[in-house]
């Protein structure tokens, strides 16, 4: 059997996890809108999702994690199991820029677009992220401004915004091995 990755993201409102190998690509995925349960149903959610495929989380062999920028709170909770998950089970643990995971969603080949992410206070997340082949790079970094200085910092460039993080994309990075560092702007 190929090596089976798990790829996860909590820095949103959505939770989304994906399993991911190789050979077959997208093995299994679950995305659910929770706000604020995310501590409650990431660890069944997880369970859930290799049981529905015959897996155990010892068929892992890393853990790709989401690190923002995005909700405190939710950044807390998808490090703190990730890390916690890849360090029982002796696996390596990654981390995946968040808004790369939701500019992967509105993405198609060879394409440039800007991930965006509510902040608050009439603040946003962006950074912008182009295809490249069957992954997205960072063309510029994430920073946080206000909304109405979207079209300013990316002028003329398409928008992706409300969709939940590619938890396959996050999978996929594992191999990369980027330090799982929360990004706090």
């Amino acid at each position: 059997m190929a090596e089976l990755f798990l790829g996860l993201d909590t820095a949103t409102e959505f939770l989304t996890l994906a399993l991911w190998n190789a050979a077959d690509g997208v093995v299994a995925r679950s995305e659910e809108r929770l706000q604020r349960e995310h501590a409650q149903r990431i660890l069944p959610a997880i369970d859930a999702l290799l049981k529905g495929i015959g897996s155990r989380p010892e068929d892992l062999s890393g853990i790709g994690v989401g690190v923002g920028p995005g909700s405190y709170t939710g950044l807390r909770i998808g490090l703190a199991t990730a890390s916690g998950l890849a360090r029982a089970l002796g696996v390596s643990l990654a981390g995946c820029d968040t808004l790369a995971a939701i500019a992967a969603r509105g993405l198609g080949p060879g394409q440039t677009a800007v991930a965006v992410l509510e902040a608050g206070r009439g603040n946003v997340y962006a950074g912008s992220y182009r295809s490249e082949g069957a992954t997205v790079r960072t063309a510029t970094p994430p920073v946080k401004l206000a909304r109405v200085a979207l079209g300013e910092h990316f002028p003329n460039i398409p928008m992706v915004e409300a969709l939940p993080p590619d938890a396959a994309l996050i999978a996929r990075r594992v191999s990369e091995g980027a330090p799982a560092e929360p990004i706090y702007l």
